[in-house]
């Protein structure tokens, strides 16, 4: 069949002569549980895994070719290269409680439904379980899977800002660690990732102890209208995700040493993306002039048995997602939904980008044509800003006097002492790195004080005596404050004792006046 990569009915043979050819390495209780697996497999029974992201702008991962940077985000490269990726796929609503039950059952959003199993009575969970598949389920912003399946399941939705302040690693690390052979089972995750706050790091540390931000509001409202700000959070995103892709191959490692991976089916997706427009008052609501952004999600999904990768340009949505897991396992949908497979030939034809207005006033529609189009021109802004292929150019490309990027202090000229002054946030942290710690303190950030009112005031960061971040003061809206916010690359810290310093550059970037030390 052209849709799959082999016909359904071979998947469950390949996993039963697979699970079969093992027997003789195991014990007698092993016997039993592998023969187990070999007649669930018969049966058409493999385990999924449904992990549904947060807040994810699919096109912060893509480079200027429209592929999947294999260098900064490995894992989910090798999901599309081992899965099939939808490279189109879109959300159809902006908003987490309303945009991830679409995910777990297939049906648009309503404005009546509560984020619940009240609200949605048929889901995935209602599909697997009465098909007496397990259930493992973490969901930290709805609570859909009815009480028969989730033991002591809530019937209101957990307070997400509880859940975004505090244990996002610690509820993923424990989601992955139920992943084991055994009966079938759903495994579905909910996990506020890549979702500020912005503060974890490709290798795995995070950049302050705590959820807060140096500057309270620099990733809110009161920070949308400074360009420089933008961009540094955007920075700070493309950094989240590359932890979110470490998260993802941790568990695919995982997966593969317990020998649950090849057998399995596996789809990731998010609810929504973010914009990053400058001067606007709210980027998550969905407008016609931000769909681009807000619009397009991660979608990959592995069959079982899957091995070879395939891009699909394919419209899929987010209510695809379980009519396509139920087309996989050869499950007839139990209920209507509003989705659909996304190999099947609906899909394959859709030529749209739809979305439902938040409120329930209407919808934004976008042709695939235009949306493509849009997204090309993001993509290319991204890469002229934050680079591609590697992680040093995402701190080379944004603010004044780059040329200063890896010079030594010691051989530019000092400026005359002023008044101007600061104190750099967290920096007993940077002064002291202990490599055992999960802080890494690469951001510096706090605001200014004394001198003459300044607005943009150009300003670099040298660690160790090399300069390794330049960029410019703001304000935040209602403040009298002028604040800077920069991230310096992670290697630029080394165990043991550090210098931080921050300078004032002035006289068209060749003197450099120090404000502030670590």
């Amino acid at each position: 069949m052209a849709r799959l990569l082999m016909p359904r009915y071979f998947i469950p043979i390949l996993i039963a002569l697979a699970c079969v050819g093992a027997i003789t390495l195991i014990d007698n209780d092993g016997q039993r549980a592998v023969a187990q697996k070999a007649e669930d497999a018969q049966r058409g029974k493999p385990s999924v895994v449904l992990i549904i992201m947060d807040e994810f702008p699919v096109d912060q991962m893509l480079r200027s070719d429209g592929k999947i940077d294999a260098v900064r985000y490995p894992n989910f490269a090798a999901l599309a290269a081992g899965g099939t990726w939808f490279k189109n796929a879109s959300t159809t609503y902006d908003s987490t409680t309303r945009a991830i039950p679409q995910v777990m059952d297939g049906r648009l959003a309503r404005k009546s439904t509560t984020p619940d199993f009240v609200g949605h009575p048929n889901s995935v969970y209602t599909i697997f379980g009465r098909r007496g598949y397990r259930i493992v389920s973490s969901q930290e912003a709805t609570s859909v899977c009815p009480p028969r399946y989730c033991k002591g399941a809530r019937r209101k939705r957990p307070d997400i800002l509880p859940l975004l302040q505090s244990g996002r690693r610690d509820r993923l690390n424990r989601f992955f660690a139920a992943i084991k052979p055994g009966k079938p089972t759903l495994y579905l995750k909910h996990v506020l990732l890549p979702h500020g706050p912005y503060m974890f790091l490709p290798s795995g540390k995070q950049t302050r102890r705590t959820f807060r931000d140096p500057l309270p509001g620099m990733n809110g409202p009161v920070g949308f209208g400074s360009r420089t700000l933008t961009e540094h959070n955007r920075q700070r995103l493309q950094l989240q995700i590359a932890f979110a892709d470490r998260e993802i191959g941790r568990m695919i490692t995982r997966m593969k040493a317990n020998g649950t991976y090849d057998p399995s089916l596996i789809a990731i997706t998010a609810d929504h993306g973010i914009s990053f427009q400058v001067g606007v008052k709210d980027r998550r609501t969905a407008t016609r002039s931000n769909i681009d952004e807000v619009a397009p999600v991660p979608l990959f999904i592995k069959a079982p048995g899957q091995r070879r990768g395939r891009t699909s340009s394919a419209y899929a949505r987010t209510v695809d997602v379980v009519p396509t897991i139920a087309d996989l396992l050869n499950f007839k949908m139990p209920y209507r939904a509003d989705g659909r497979s996304a190999f099947s030939a609906t899909v394959r034809k859709r030529r749209f980008v739809r979305m439902i207005r938040r409120g329930f006033n209407g919808t934004l529609t976008v042709s695939a044509k235009n949306m493509e189009r849009r997204r090309r021109a993001l993509v290319r802004d991204k890469v002229a800003k934050f680079g591609q292929g590697d992680f040093a150019s995402l701190y080379t490309g944004i603010g004044p006097n780059r040329q200063l990027l890896g010079k030594l202090t010691a051989a530019l000229k000092p400026a005359a002492q002023g008044s101007l002054r600061t104190q750099i946030a967290n920096a007993s942290d940077m002064r002291s790195v202990d490599p055992g710690s999960e802080v890494h303190a690469t951001q510096v950030a706090g605001s200014l004080t004394g001198g003459k009112r300044g607005r943009g005031r150009d300003l670099a960061v040298a660690v160790n005596g090399r300069i390794e971040a330049v960029g410019q003061t703001f304000r935040l809206r209602g403040s009298s404050k002028e604040s800077y916010a920069l991230m310096v690359p992670e290697s630029a810290l080394k165990p043991g004792r550090n210098s931080v310093e921050l300078f004032e550059v002035t006289d068209k970037g060749t003197k450099l006046q120090l404000i502030g030390k670590a």
